[in-house]
Order: structure tokens, then C-alpha cells, then sequence
């Protein structure tokens, strides 16, 4: 059976407005990175694929098994695992308790800086801080599906590139999703496809190569 995570004709609205139009989506081996305008769709198609958002029509499937009818937590067993934007953590529980669903120690070996601050609530973190600790959670867990959207939010450069350098490390025991405006140079020189999305519909998919020149003259 082939192994997949992949959407198929997915049309989903939010406050009457189509966000999704009919898109085809497919994650497989490897890093998928996923640009497009703001308000394009991006955030909305990692978020139908984890179960966040129900389209109103088309199926999610996981590897060739309809999961469209199934929540987030059950997604999260199977190994679809959602890294969400906005630094998005539970910020009355702490940094300890906030990874209580992942691998604490490996997440403390992923970003060491986390490990002093592991009795902090999360309102107390600094933006920089709750994005570590959103990655932490979704890199130390047992993913085979991970869909990160906008992992470089509110991370200096030096921390940029060790994301860069895990997800690279990453993408040979699972299949990486990536949604994002920034170290679009430096993702593109791991990435393996591409998927580029307006308006709601995706205008291009395909290898790096081949939408390279696009995204290039498009975002860079």
C-alpha cells in the first residue's frame, strides 16, 4: 500500500468564504513546501489535513484509509502531527506540561534553552520561547506526517537554521509539510516538491525543480 497523507478535492469555507477550492494535495516522502499569498490557503490546508478544520466536501486520506470524519487526537495516534502558527502552546500549564504528550527528554535535547525554563507557564514565555517549545513538541514526538506552518516565527537566526537542519534530519523518518514566508532560500535547498497556492487553488505542484523559477519570482 502506498504510503501517503493526501486531500483530495477539498472544499472548505470559513464565515461563508471559500478558503479551499476543490484542492488536491498530496504528502509524501521527503519535505513538501507549501507557499501562496496571504489569505491563499495555506494554514487552511494543514489544518483540514490534522483534523483542525472539516471541509464541507472531498476526503483526507491516510495512506489509501478515509480519515475525514476523524478529530485531531486520533489523528495525532496515527502520526499526523500539526506544528501550528501564532506560537500556539497552553499557556496556563508549563513548559514541562505542555510537552506532556511528546518526548520530554528529546524535546529538551532539540532545544536545550527549554530545559531551564521547564516551570514556566506558557504566558510567561517570550514569543521566541513559545515557538521552541510548539517545535520541541511536534519534533519529539513519533510523527510520520508532520505539518509545520510557519516553524521560523519569532526565532533569531541562529535558532532558524538549527530548525532548518532538523527538518532536514527529520524528513528521513517522516514525510514534512512546510508552510511559510520566511528561510524560503534556505528551505528550497531541501525540499523535494512544491506546491504553490492562490486564491484558494493550487496554481502549481510539482518537484523543486520545476517550480523553483516560480516561487522565485513569485516570493524572493
Amino acid at each position: 500500500m502506498e504510503k501517503l497523507l493526501e486531500a483530495t478535492k477539498i472544499l472548505f469555507e470559513k464565515n461563508s468564504r471559500r478558503i479551499l477550492d476543490l484542492v488536491d494535495f498530496k504528502l509524501e516522502k521527503g519535505i513538501t513546501l507549501v507557499v501562496g499569498p496571504n489569505a491563499s490557503g495555506k494554514s487552511s490546508l494543514l489544518k483540514v489535513l490534522a483534523g483542525v478544520y472539516k471541509p464541507k466536501s472531498g476526503k483526507v486520506l491516510l495512506d489509501g484509509k478515509d480519515i475525514t470524519n476523524l478529530p485531531p487526537s486520533t489523528r495525532l495516534n496515527l502520526g499526523v502531527v500539526l506544528a501550528p502558527e501564532r506560537m500556539k502552546v497552553a499557556l496556563s500549564l508549563s513548559v514541562e506540561e505542555n510537552l506532556r504528550f511528546a518526548n520530554v527528554q528529546k524535546a529538551y535535547e532539540i532545544f536545550p534553552e527549554l530545559r531551564k525554563l521547564e516551570k514556566r507557564k506558557g504566558k510567561d514565555l517570550s514569543g521566541g520561547e513559545r515557538q521552541m517549545l510548539v517545535l520541541a513538541r511536534a519534533f519529539s514526538t513519533n510523527a510520520r506526517y508532520l505539518l509545520l506552518d510557519e516553524p521560523f516565527q519569532g526565532l533569531h537566526s541562529e535558532l532558524r537554521k538549527r530548525v532548518v537542519e532538523k527538518i532536514e534530519e527529520l524528513s528521513n523518518l517522516c514525510a514534512v509539510a512546510i508552510v511559510t514566508h520566511d528561510e524560503i532560500e534556505e528551505i528550497l535547498s531541501i525540499v523535494d516538491s512544491v506546491y504553490v497556492l492562490v486564491g484558494g487553488k493550487v496554481a502549481f505542484s510539482g518537484s523543486k525543480d520545476e517550480g523553483e523559477e516560480i516561487i522565485r519570482k513569485m516570493f524572493l
